[in-house]
């Protein structure tokens, strides 16, 4: 039975801490620490009764002896990080102080384009002290690469003698046709850009580039140029992932890996808005010659160009996107050489799971109960003692099976078959 320290307060705190006072051979106490402890303390209220005795406790990453004072006070034999994934070598440096185990759905620092002499993520930088302790620490034990991992070694050991290919497609929901004769989005919002073009314009800027793996290579290439289906028939688009970056060490025998999702959403077409610009010009607003403000002398277009929005600033927040639904999916396809008769075989694993109800159940997109179902099971393995050997690991370091079996026990549903290559 372990004692068991939460970092972080939110949804999929609720549903683990429900698991772990459900299954009490796991644990014996469960501190949950975060920045507003009045939310831990609503999820104490709620789990109160269920046999577990929980103690909460604010805590500032910032503040590292307010931070260390709290660990030593619980003395945790296990901490789960479920804070932002930036925090996490400073919560892995308080369990190293601790001297205890370790574990965390999300890697952080994974380099842009991996080598065989970089780190799969900075979590690794760890190794040493976690092994000099005698424990455990499991990086990225959620979906990826955790549990998408741990299924294509799955199939490498019961339906592969040797793998070739490897492709992933990541579809977080569906996207809304729009109706026929509908009316063009347009955005007609008044940018800096339109009252006075910027001094610099940098034209044919090299963009920021993705890679696949081909037979154990790392291959460069623009975004957006190569394109796939996933099984439902969205159309994706080759994608830089973790997850090359994992199965590029995990594999490093000649496999070929891709990585695909959804490409960004359309922007809306801007029109600057000319009654707008009239306007402003007839007031002499645009005007370009100085004017005497106070003591100060400043062009009308400078000063009106820099209190409008930029039109770049507003492209970028809307490469985020919004509320996902419907469905939600993760495929895996698998091409190589089969055990069974030596001939060339495509196996494919699909995860499937609807937005609209893990909002309505979990209150989050269908991607994060995923990613916390697989993490949920790595805990319970965690404080199983399943999961033991000195240093920093994935779930790529213990036995598939038993994760496997874990994470479809714990509600991962992955549907398995046969086909042809992706």
């Amino acid at each position: 039975m372990k004692r068991v320290l939460i970092l972080g307060c939110n949804e999929l705190t609720k549903r683990l801490l429900t698991e772990l006072c459900r299954y009490q051979s796991y644990v014996s106490g469960i501190c949950l620490a975060s920045r507003n402890k009045e939310d831990c303390d609503e999820l104490k209220e709620m789990a109160a009764g269920m046999g577990v005795r929980i103690t909460t406790s604010g805590i500032d990453m910032n503040n590292v002896e307010g931070a260390m004072m709290m660990v030593r006070i619980f003395a945790p034999d296990l901490v789960v990080n479920l804070l932002p994934s930036e925090l996490a070598l400073d919560v892995m440096n308080l369990a190293i102080k601790a001297k205890c185990d370790y574990i965390d759905g999300t890697l952080f620092g994974v380099p842009d384009f991996p080598s065989p002499l970089s780190l799969l993520s900075k979590q690794f930088e760890k190794f040493s002290d976690f092994q000099k302790n005698g424990k455990t620490a499991v990086c990225g034990a959620g979906l990826v690469p955790g549990a998408a991992n741990t299924i294509i070694r799955h199939a490498s050991l019961y339906h592969f003698k040797k793998i070739e290919q490897i492709d992933i497609v990541s579809v977080s929901g569906e996207k809304k046709e729009t109706s026929k004769g509908k009316k063009k989005d347009i955005d007609d919002t008044l940018y800096s850009e339109d009252v006075k073009a910027p001094l610099i314009v940098l034209k044919d800027a090299p963009g920021k580039k993705v890679f696949y793996v081909e037979k154990g290579k790392v291959v460069e290439v623009d975004p957006m140029t190569i394109e796939g289906k996933s099984a439902s028939g969205t159309k994706v688009y080759l994608a830089s992932s973790p997850m090359l970056t994992d199965l590029l060490k995990e594999f490093p025998d000649a496999v070929s890996v891709r990585y695909f999702k959804l490409g960004r959403k359309p922007k809306k077409e801007h029109v600057a808005p000319k009654n707008k610009l009239d306007l402003l010009r007839d007031l002499g607003l645009l005007s370009d010659k100085p004017v005497k403000v106070g003591n100060v002398e400043v062009a009308p277009v400078d000063l009106l160009a820099s209190i409008l929005p930029k039109q770049s600033d507003a492209n970028a927040a809307k490469d985020v996107d919004e509320k996902a639904s419907g469905m939600a999916s993760y495929e895996i396809y698998i091409t190589g050489q089969s055990k069974r008769d030596d001939k060339e075989l495509t196996k494919s694993y699909i995860l499937k799971e609807f937005n609209d109800e893990t909002y309505l159940k979990y209150n989050i997109n269908a991607f994060d109960y995923m990613k916390g179902t697989a993490l949920i099971a790595g805990v319970k393995l965690m404080c199983k003692d399943k999961w033991q050997k000195p240093g920093v690991f994935t779930p790529a370091a213990f036995d598939c099976d038993t994760y496997y079996q874990a994470f479809v026990m714990e509600g991962l549903d992955v549907k398995e078959g046969e086909g042809k290559p992706f």
